[in-house]
């Protein structure tokens, strides 16, 4: 799906995946670079190993361009000092990726990963770094103890209650015949274990129930060293250079047929307001049943939907589940179409099948809005979008928080519609995609004469919204440092809102320290927030106990509307967290 915004007010898509945000633009970089000639140029350097300083053979560094550039990227071995040479690199900004098998790039020891490439001026003694890999080795078996093969094995880097899934981070194979798997090249750490069997695995042999209803014996998503809740698993530590071992038995659970119809579908996606061309396919949808029980195999509650709204789910867990619809269409000229649709009627499963279920799609409505400036300013509002982001109980749904539940263009007048929404509580981003936006934001959304910015609103009928842009928006800069006060260059600053707009996403901020160690936020809504710089993310800063595990950590500042704060932070180590 093709990602509207560039600039999004207060970065809401630093949680949610959004193109480049305010606080985050640095493509002067790259532009002064390649305005500097078409010449190109030699980037030279060598890869050692940490700890230790000896040179690593074999490691191939690729050089990635970023937009606009050349999309084939740059590739090269080192040699047996660890030098390696990339002829004929066009000016440009780019990331630096090293991969060699039984080594890993530690975020650590290379945080200078992105290099900047000025035409007829070669880039020289660049110094990268890489870790002795670790292994996580293992059985998995059955409940009596036999070898399970085609069981999907994962690890994931575990720090406290948050994990990551960076490059190194995280690694999965496949269990064999043996019921053995083989993880290699992670970085040292402690990582999670979980194993997946495969979707619709048969179910257990039981010769003695005759009444299927009750339930059939299947095998679950486990985690290490053998428990279906992942608060309890036991996170495994993974030395540099060494191997550790997670033998364990995937669990079984009871699971029923779910099967019925939804009602109220669309067979076919209608094209956006002024789409040209006819629809080239019918649209087709998938289903998935949310739970709150997150030990359930993704794969088996997730399937197509037939066109007439009919649906069958062999092996559901016993639980409260609701009903997700993604829908999708194809028409000419445009990319694909997507549209999410909720069913609020809950499923219960509870030892027995459930058969002939009729689910109605709640019918949503169409929500609209107008556009003004604070001050009565002339804006091009052609430049702007807006998107609604699902929200529930203060925080993002987890199953929807990475999708808008529909975008629009803003017009010439400053109007927009939104049509067709899922009933459910929305807040209202707002995007630009052109850089003059950066120090604005959403002062206002009002529903009614009624403010609803931070709160959110309803979608049953319709909403008509009246969204109030002001150009006053705050800004942090500053300076991120080590521990001997040196500037640190490619931490991760993030700002959190202290209290009162925890669950509004455009009052989170992310930026990447330049090379003297610098940063800048942009845009920002008036309030309280913690400012806090990382060597490496591993937390999901959106996350609600985030605040309470760091606020002792970083700067608490207080933002008034147009104003300007400037910081000195230190950086939050690996081993700090």
């Amino acid at each position: 799906m093709k990602v509207l915004s560039q600039l999004v007010f207060g970065v809401v898509c630093a949680g949610i995946g959004a193109g480049i945000c305010v606080g985050q633009e640095r493509t002067s970089a790259g532009a002064d670079a390649a305005a500097a000639g078409g010449t190109k140029s030699i980037v030279q350097g060598r890869v050692v190993q940490d700890p230790g300083g000896q040179g690593i053979r074999k490691v191939k560094i690729v050089l990635i361009g970023g937009s606009g550039q050349r999309r084939e990227p740059y590739e090269a071995l080192t040699d047996e000092t660890g030098q390696f040479k990339v002829p004929d690199v066009e000016p440009g900004t780019y990331l630096v990726q090293l991969q060699r098998s039984g080594y890993a790039a530690s975020g650590k020891a290379n945080r200078e990963n992105r290099i900047n490439v000025i035409g007829g001026q070669d880039t020289r003694n660049l110094l990268f770094h890489m870790l002795e890999a670790g292994v996580i080795t293992g059985k998995i078996i059955d409940l009596d103890g036999d070898p399970l093969p085609n069981v999907s094995v994962t690890a994931t880097a575990s720090s406290g209650r948050a994990t990551t899934r960076l490059p190194g981070h995280m690694g999965s194979a496949a269990s064999n015949d043996l019921g053995e798997y083989r993880i290699a090249d992670l970085l040292p750490g402690r990582y999670i274990v979980q194993a997946t069997p495969p979707a619709n695995e048969k179910a257990l042999p039981s010769p003695n129930e005759k009444n299927a209803s009750r339930g059939r014996l299947v095998y679950v998503t486990t985690y290490f060293p053998g428990t279906l809740d992942e608060q309890q698993a036991v996170p495994i530590a993974v030395p540099a250079g060494g191997t550790a071992t997670a033998n364990f038995g995937v669990q079984a659970s009871r699971a029923y047929r779910v099967s019925g119809t939804v009602l109220g579908l669309k067979t076919e996606l209608e094209p956006q307001s002024g789409a040209r061309g006819a629809v080239l396919g019918a649209g087709r949808g998938e289903i998935i049943l949310v739970g709150k029980n997150r030990q359930v195999n993704e794969q088996a509650n997730q399937q197509n939907l037939h066109l007439d709204g009919r649906f069958d789910f062999p092996n559901v867990l016993a639980g409260t589940y609701r009903a997700q619809l993604v829908l999708f269409g194809v028409f000419s000229g445009q990319e694909p179409s997507i549209k999410m649709q909720t069913i609020r009627t809950p499923i219960e499963v509870n030892g027995s099948d459930v058969l002939g279920l009729q689910l109605q799609v709640d019918p949503g409505g169409d929500v609209s809005g107008q556009f003004r400036a604070e001050g009565n300013e002339r804006i091009e509002w052609t430049q702007l979008h807006v998107m609604l982001m699902p929200k529930r109980g203060g925080e993002p749904e987890e199953m929807a928080a990475a999708m808008s539940n529909g975008n629009a263009m803003v017009t010439e007048a400053g109007s927009f519609e939104i049509k067709d929404v899922p009933a459910g509580n929305f807040q209202l981003a707002v995007g630009a995609s052109s850089d003059k936006f950066r120090d604005y934001y959403t002062k206002s959304v009002l529903l009614g004469g009624r403010e609803v910015a931070d709160t959110g609103f309803e979608v049953s009928s319709g909403a008509v919204l009246d969204v109030i842009v002001s150009a006053k928006g705050a800004g942090i800069e500053g300076t991120v440092v080590d521990r001997e006060g040196k500037p640190f260059p490619e931490a991760s600053v993030v700002s959190v809102p202290s209290s009162g707009k925890n669950g509004r996403p455009d009052a989170y901020q992310l930026d990447r320290t330049d090379a003297k160690g610098h940063f800048a936020l942009r845009g920002m809504n008036p309030g309280e927030f913690l400012v806090l710089a990382f060597e490496q993310m591993s937390a999901d800063y959106r996350a609600a106990e985030f605040v309470k595990k760091y606020e002792r950590k970083g700067q608490k500042v207080e933002l008034e509307e147009g104003g300007k704060k400037s910081l000195v932070l230190k950086v939050i180590a690996e081993e700090d967290e």
